[in-house]
């Protein structure tokens, strides 16, 4: 390869450049799918602190031994390092965390009551219902972010999001995983508004006085 200059648009990388062969050089263009690559040895909330620029102190003030308690199962690991790092707040203001106690966001509330309004969720079961759907976070677009609950390790819950039409899209991944390449991912599956931008993102804690 003598030359090769690339771009990035979207999902895909594109690239011209010069290679040389036994008949001279020879002009090439390369087209490929972005994929996307964890840093080995990096946890998903070292990877949100950066991608946020976040470096507030961890808030590690949430009862977890209570909260799983109350809700009558335990919780993705992933999911509680995030609370514990960012506490109760929003992702670049589209993605709303429901943390346990957190004022309008209780997780323990919102999974209590789901049960009440079993029949916005169909065709899936609600928690604690075996299998059931257990929400985790909401957006301003009014979709919501749910695990589908199961016999099997809660960091191996899938997550599920279902948008205002009633649609359904699975993601399999964890919740760390998911909230990170909803950020910065523009592959589909993913390809959220927030990561459509080269601003930076950002963490709008509810807890924090702004400033």
């Amino acid at each position: 390869l003598l030359e090769l200059r690339g771009w990035v648009l979207a999902e895909h990388w594109f690239g011209y450049g010069v290679t040389a062969t036994a008949d001279g050089p020879r002009r090439v263009v390369i087209l490929a799918r972005r994929a996307f690559t964890r840093r080995p040895g990096v946890g998903w909330v070292e990877l949100l602190r950066e991608a946020t620029g976040w470096t507030e102190p961890d808030r590690c003030g949430v009862d977890w031994a209570a909260t799983e308690a109350a809700l009558g199962t335990v919780l993705p690991g992933d999911y509680k390092d995030i609370v514990d790092a960012f506490g109760a707040g929003s992702f670049d203001e589209y993605l709303d965390l429901l943390v346990p106690g957190a004022l309008g966001t209780d997780l323990v509330s919102w999974g209590q009551d789901m049960t009440r309004y079993a029949d916005l969720y169909r065709p899936y079961p609600v928690h604690p219902a075996p299998g059931g759907l257990l929400t985790w976070g909401t957006s301003e677009q009014e979709q919501t972010f749910h695990w589908l609950t199961g016999p099997a390790d809660p960091d191996d819950w899938p997550v599920l999001v279902q948008y205002p039409d009633g649609e359904w899209q699975r993601f399999d991944c964890g919740t760390g995983e998911f909230v990170l390449r909803l950020l910065t991912d523009r592959t589909p599956p993913f390809a959220f508004p927030p990561s459509a931008g080269p601003f930076p993102h950002w963490f709008a804690s509810y807890e924090l006085p702004e400033g």
